[in-house]
This record gives C-alpha cells, structure tokens and sequence, in this order.
C-alpha cells in the first residue's frame, strides 16, 4: 500500500549539484576579489606611509646644488644632440 520512493541521488540521471559546490565559480569569484583586497590594501599604506623627499633644509640644498653641478656638467659636453655630430658627408 506504501510505494517506496527512492532516495535523493540514487536516481539513474545524473546528479546535479548547486553552482556553490562546484569550485570553478569561487575561483572567478576569488581572483577580482582578491584584487580588490590588495588594491584596498596598497592605497591604505600609501597614504599612511608616504615617503617624504627631502627631511631637512640643509639636505635639501646639498641635493640642489648637486643637481645644479651635473647640469652644469653636462651641458658643458659636445655632442649632446646640440648640432655638433658628423652626418657622414651627406
């Protein structure tokens, strides 16, 4: 009188489970995500560590006239793309 209904995944179809059991969906999920956590993760440390150029006054005028010096070097050198090279007679 009491038909025997067969249990859930014994039938002969296949068996087919929800998209959060298989992996491939967390992996397309996983890879923007983490994306995003290390993005968050660089601007947090930019702006509460920022690298500061030059600490003190006297520090800053040694790197000034420094740069000055190699300036003033290097336009002292001939044939810097000043007109000065041989174009071979042509």
């Amino acid at each position: 009188m009491t038909e025997k209904q067969p249990a859930q995944g014994s039938s002969d179809g296949p068996v087919i489970k929800p998209w959060y059991r298989y992996p491939w969906p967390w992996v397309a999920i996983a890879i923007p995500a983490i994306a995003v956590i290390m993005g968050m993760t660089t601007l947090y440390l930019a702006l509460t560590n920022p690298d500061y150029l030059v600490v003190e006054e006297q520090q800053y005028k040694e790197i000034k006239s420094e740069l000055r010096a190699q300036q003033a070097s290097d336009a002292g050198q001939p044939g810097q793309g000043s007109g000065d090279q041989d174009d071979g007679g042509r």
